[in-house]
């Protein structure tokens, strides 16, 4: 508690005390609510991934991962691969269902929260292996842009 006295000599004083309990709770707050770390994310087994000069961290977004054999969504198998070549499914004008019905279902579930959030556009991140060709990558994209994810974060390997 500071004290301060007049030509009158009355005394004027001033608690300092609850405003130190509100610096200090504001500075826990921000302290608690800043991240430094990147976000930690695992890599899938049989995906090797390019490298990069230039990254950026990761966001939780929902993932695809293009392994040398198969497509994941969110750990979930839905369509096996030979090469960079899906078998079994029709391309309908670049997309592949099974991997839109998949997506579709992700964007359905999160499109109430972030319209209600107001939260930018869907994400979608993209682990794929270095040996797959782009159409490959071009024909997931595509059946993710159809389910609304317009946003595409691809993985890389930082270059040593």
């Amino acid at each position: 508690m500071a004290s301060v006295g007049n030509e009158n000599g009355q005394t004027i004083s001033l608690n300092i005390m609850p405003m130190l309990d509100i610096f200090s709770i504001l500075i826990l707050f921000l302290l608690m609510s800043f991240s430094t770390e990147p976000v930690s994310y695992d890599i899938s087994d049989g995906v090797e991934l390019p490298v990069s000069n230039t990254l950026s961290s990761l966001e939780e977004v929902p993932s695809v991962r293009i392994t040398k054999t198969k497509i994941i969504i969110n750990d979930k198998s839905v369509v096996s691969l030979r090469g960079s070549r899906i078998i079994g499914f029709d391309k309908v004008q670049g997309s592949v269902l099974p991997i839109f019905l998949e997506l579709e279902k992700l964007a359905k579930a999160n499109k109430k929260v972030r319209s209600k959030n107001n939260i930018e556009p869907m994400e979608l991140t993209l682990e794929v292996d270095k040996n797959h060709e782009f159409k490959l990558i071009k024909q997931v994209m595509k059946s993710a842009q159809k389910a609304d994810f317009i946003k595409f974060n691809l993985m890389v390997e930082k270059e040593s």
